[in-house]
Formats: structure tokens, C-alpha cells, sequence
């Protein structure tokens, strides 16, 4: 049997009607915004998944390399080296005398003089007597910490062959020898006439040559590493 409206109940349930198929529009709605937004979440997830991953991929292979190096440090042995020999001065030679100073010594050095036939020291000055012979000289004390500068000049010299330098505590000068003889080239560094410098290597020209009543110095600085010498020429 069909159910039969009066005209007011058939209006009641129109606007009935209308009024659900509103509610269901809605909630379509809403649902497909619900929808929309739990694909971007799970996209967002996905992201982050990968990013995840990617960081724990990384941390492992971190943390492989570190063993790696890790191992091969260990199997590494520090390298020693075993002291230079010292060559045993030859008879009738002088030793420079081993002693430290506790600062710089600003009084006159003594000079260790192989054989006083060739020069002898009057004060502050080293007198050359042997016009043919050579004459390398030592000063006292040893410099093993601080900083030193030596200073001279060269007056009336017979010959062109004079020098200024250092020299290792181990090196022995002879009567009538230069620097470099006797095995000292290694141990000596010097500063020639001509401007040229001699050490282990090759021979250095191009400084400024050494003239007569020119002061000329050496510095060291025992205190760094590497240790330092400065030639200075006229204070330059």
C-alpha cells in the first residue's frame, strides 16, 4: 500500500529531504578532505622513511671506515732513529769546552785557537800573525737553548778568504784548516766573503759579499723547531 500525503505533510518531508541530502553532501566533503590529507601524510611518511634510511646507511658505513682506520693505527710502530756518531777528536786538538749558559753572555767570548802560530786573541780581537796559513776559531760557551748573536768585522785581512758561522759543539778545527775540513762541512754553516753560503748542500751565492770594516753577524734561536740562524750584514 502506498503511504498518501496531505499537503502539508508532503512539504514537511520535501524540506526533510533536502535537508538530509545536504548533510550528506557535506559529509562527502569533509570526507574527501579527510582523505586528501592522509595521502599527503603518508607521502610526508614516505620522506621521511627514505630520509631515515639514508642516515642509518650512512652511519654504518661511518662507523665501518672508523674501524678500518682504527686497525690499521694500531698495527702502525713509531719510528726511531738511533743518535749520530760523534767523530773522536784527533790528538793534539783542542775540544770546545761543553757548558750552557743560563742567558744570553754579553761578555767577551773566548776564542778556542788551535795553534797560536797562526792568530792569537788580544781582547775583543782575534790577530791574524800567519799571513798564508788558515786560522778557524772557535768561541766558548756552547748555545743549546736562548737566543745568540755574534757580531764582528774583518780588518786588514791578507786574503779574500774569510768567513763568518757556526758550528756544531762536535766539531774539532786543526791548526792551519777552514771550516769545512776535517769532516766539519756537515756540522758548520758559513758565511763566505763573496756572499756565498756553505752547509750540507750545494754552495749558495747571491747575499751581500762581506767588506772590510763591515759588521756583519749570525743569530740563532735555539728555541724553536726548527732551530734558526739569521745573517745579518750592517744590521740587515
Amino acid at each position: 500500500m502506498k503511504k498518501l500525503f496531505s499537503g502539508e505533510e508532503a512539504e514537511y518531508e520535501i524540506k526533510k529531504y533536502d535537508q538530509l541530502k545536504r548533510r550528506v553532501d557535506t559529509t562527502l566533503s569533509e570526507l574527501e578532505i579527510q582523505k586528501t590529507k592522509i595521502n599527503q601524510s603518508q607521502k610526508l611518511v614516505s620522506v621521511f622513511q627514505q630520509q631515515v634510511e639514508t642516515s642509518q646507511s650512512e652511519l654504518t658505513r661511518l662507523t665501518t671506515e672508523v674501524q678500518r682506520l682504527t686497525s690499521e693505527l694500531s698495527k702502525l710502530k713509531p719510528i726511531t732513529t738511533s743518535p749520530k756518531q760523534q767523530s773522536k777528536p784527533e790528538p793534539k786538538r783542542q775540544q770546545i769546552q761543553q757548558s750552557v749558559p743560563p742567558c744570553l753572555n754579553t761578555n767577551i767570548p773566548q776564542g778556542i785557537i788551535p795553534d797560536k802560530k797562526h792568530c792569537y786573541q788580544e781582547g775583543s780581537k782575534i790577530i791574524h800573525t800567519d799571513k798564508k796559513g788558515c786560522s778557524t776559531v772557535a768561541f766558548n760557551p756552547v748555545l743549546s737553548s736562548g737566543i745568540a748573536r755574534f757580531e764582528g768585522y774583518f780588518k786588514d785581512h791578507p786574503n779574500s778568504y774569510f768567513i763568518i758561522g757556526i758550528a756544531d759543539s762536535s766539531a774539532v778545527f786543526g791548526s792551519n784548516e777552514s771550516p769545512s775540513q776535517s769532516g766539519n762541512k756537515k756540522k758548520t754553516v758559513c758565511y763566505w766573503r763573496d756572499g756565498g753560503l756553505e752547509h750540507i748542500g750545494d754552495y749558495i751565492p747571491g747575499n751581500s759579499k762581506i767588506e772590510e770594516n763591515r759588521t756583519v753577524s749570525c743569530e740563532v734561536n735555539m728555541d724553536i723547531a726548527p732551530r734558526t740562524l739569521t745573517f745579518f750584514y750592517e744590521n740587515q
